[in-house]
């Protein structure tokens, strides 16, 4: 017998399916709502546990399950599938969310607050925009070497060759000059956009106070104080630093039987890509320029890694004793200081 009931939710963006389970394992109804039913459900519904899977909306509706007391478990839809059964219906899936979040030993996440959901909102827009400039970038070098122009790498070099062939008359067709022009145009707003989203991210970044604390740790800088923030949170959902370092994909995989464990790299696919792929350049940073004598405990102990092991895999090792870390500073909300090397 379970100690609450357990809600299963298949979100969508007005018809919404909703699984309910009794205390005692029966399958009480497993029916279509619209939004503003499924706010009635759970505001009447006594404490229960509320299992939805990892997509859009999802942090949105745990935040409203939670301010009605039930206990939110957001589930990644990889492990949901295991739990589906029959052909793939709103029925069957809101079924296997339900079976999924009863289960014991399953991993699951907690809603974002509003703050953690911002700021990987501004981050995932941040994002977007530098995507687009390298690909309208791209496209304009591409156009201009089919003419035999020639770009140097950078903004800088794409800056100038455009420029020199606005001056030649005889560099493009005639009909194409407007076209580069108007491509042109729309990458340098892109730019100003892409300069002033991040000059206010970071702005907001450097007002939030578990933000501002990250950024003392070594490679840490807005993006990836940020990033943290909205991945770890309070630190509470994870028992202690490793579950969090798991979580972005910074912990060696393991394939271990009959009592031989095997451990071998970190799982490049699975994580939090984006934090990790800051995480390891803000490291690389900070390893390849350590002083010839270190100053502090971490700097000897990086050194040393290096020498052992090389600098690639020191910036693993850096990057997941900063997650480590950052989930004791959320966690216990303490501050962060260097041990120096004391003569």
């Amino acid at each position: 017998m379970l100690k609450f009931n357990v809600i299963g939710i298949d979100l969508a963006k007005n018809v919404l399916q909703i699984c309910l389970i009794s205390k005692h394992g029966e399958l009480v109804s497993n029916k279509i709502v619209g939004r503003q039913k499924l706010k009635e459900i759970l505001a009447k519904s006594s404490p229960s546990i509320v299992g939805i899977e990892g997509c859009g909306s999802s942090h949105y509706w745990g935040r409203m399950a939670e301010s009605f007391g039930h206990d939110v478990r957001i589930i990644t839809p990889k492990k949901v599938k295991a739990f589906l059964t029959g052909h793939k219906t709103d029925a069957n899936d809101a079924l296997a969310i339900a079976n999924a979040a009863m289960q014991i030993g399953l991993k699951y996440s907690k809603p974002k607050n509003e703050e953690q959901q911002t700021l990987q909102s501004l981050e995932a827009s941040r994002v977007f925009l530098s995507r687009n400039i390298t690909s309208l970038g791209n496209h304009i070098r591409a156009m201009l070497y089919e003419y035999g122009i020639v770009s140097a790498k950078g903004t800088a070099g794409l800056r100038k060759v455009v420029q020199e062939t606005f001056d030649e008359k005889n560099a493009l067709p005639t009909c194409l000059i407007s076209t580069l022009q108007q491509l042109w145009s729309q990458y340098r707003n892109l730019k100003d956009e892409f300069t002033k989203l991040e000059k206010a991210k970071n702005s907001i970044v450097r007002q939030v106070k578990p933000c501002k604390q990250l950024m003392a740790l070594e490679g840490v800088a807005e993006v990836c104080a940020g990033m943290l923030y909205s991945s770890i949170g309070n630190g509470k959902q994870f028992k202690n630093g490793r579950e969090a370092a798991a979580f972005v994909g910074l912990t060696p995989k393991q394939h271990s039987s009959g009592g031989k464990v095997f451990m071998t790299g970190i799982d490049k696919k699975g994580g939090v890509k984006e934090l990790r792929a800051a995480l390891y350049q803000g490291a690389m940073s900070i390893v390849t320029h350590l002083p010839d004598e270190p100053k502090t405990v971490k700097q000897a102990w990086l050194i040393q890694l290096v020498k052992r092991v090389g600098i690639k895999r020191t910036c693993i090792a850096l990057a997941n004793k900063t997650v480590r870390t950052a989930w004791a500073m959320l966690r216990h909300e303490s501050k962060y200081e260097q041990q120096l090397i004391t003569a």
